[in-house]
């Protein structure tokens, strides 16, 4: 077994990395408890913050943006050149200022924390990163195969685990919908036969009524989200729509805390179209 194929069967490790022991114990101690079978390794520098990044291919990272030797992104972009992104990299400052932004979009970075620490904030962040490294099944439902191909290149890019069922037809679909739960289901609104995708919908929040609903639109997304509150739709989504947009959805049909970053990268959705917990 070569020594990267060890690194990538070995215990699922993560990262902390700040010049401040107090800091690093303190988020050391908040991952443990989240879950005990990370293996945490800590860095105070920014040489170690590369070199154990690259030795153990750590699934989440805390990054501070100061060191000693130099800063956090250095380190960052470093160990990114050299050919690895963390899955779920966190970038922790004192302060966050406009250009972090982009700096973050660059890294490939989840989050910004800010300090001082808010237990409450990384505690959002680890829920929402176990269930991210989770699958979730996703119902896509598009009669035109160019576009179901296109959706799928886009979910491909997402940061959920997405197990993808496509189908191109309402009575297949709401089959599939009654037999087995999934998690999302993605519907084009311009589906053919039937009475289109907003009827599908209908059908499927009869059959699966836990399941959450978002329809794809081309057209006015926001005057198609407004009408379909009364219908229990949970989003619409303009075409064309990027990774990101869909992360954003599952943030909140999963009922996950989203990042800052995906907030401040995205382009506002269209209206909420209803509230599952209203």
């Amino acid at each position: 077994m070569s020594h990267s194929d060890a690194r990538a069967s070995g215990p699922a490790s993560a990262l902390v990395a700040d010049r401040d022991p107090a800091l690093r114990g303190r988020l050391a101690e908040l991952i443990r408890a989240h879950d005990p079978s990370l293996v945490i390794i800590e860095a105070e520098t920014s040489r170690d913050t590369c070199e154990l990044c690259l030795l153990h291919r750590p699934v989440l990272a805390f990054v501070g943006l100061q060191f000693e030797d130099a800063t956090g992104p250095e380190a960052v972009a470093r160990f990114k050149a050299q050919g690895y992104v963390v899955p779920c990299l966190i970038l922790v400052a004192s302060q966050i200022f406009p250009r972090w932004t982009e700096v973050a979009q660059h890294l490939d970075a989840h989050e910004f924390l800010r300090l001082p620490l808010d237990e409450g904030h990384v505690a959002g962040l680890l829920q929402a990163h176990a269930r991210r490294r989770q699958p979730t099944r996703l119902l896509l439902v598009d009669s035109a195969p160019q576009s179901r191909a296109l959706v799928r290149r886009i979910l491909a890019t997402s940061g959920f685990r997405l197990a993808v069922d496509e189908i191109e037809s309402a009575p297949h679909a709401l089959k599939l919908a009654r037999q087995a739960a999934c998690d999302v289901a993605l519907i084009d609104l311009g589906l053919r036969g039937g009475g289109g995708g907003l009827e599908l919908a209908c059908q499927i929040r009869e059959v699966a009524p836990e399941t959450p609903l978002v329809l794809m639109t081309g057209g006015d997304a926001a005057t198609m989200a407004h009408a379909s509150r009364h219908f229990g739709i949970d989003y619409v989504l303009r075409k064309p729509f990027f990774a990101r947009d869909v992360d954003r959805v599952l943030y909140h049909v999963l009922d996950l805390r989203r990042p800052y970053l995906l907030n401040a990268i995205t382009e506002a959705l269209p209206a909420q179209a209803s509230s599952r917990t209203a």
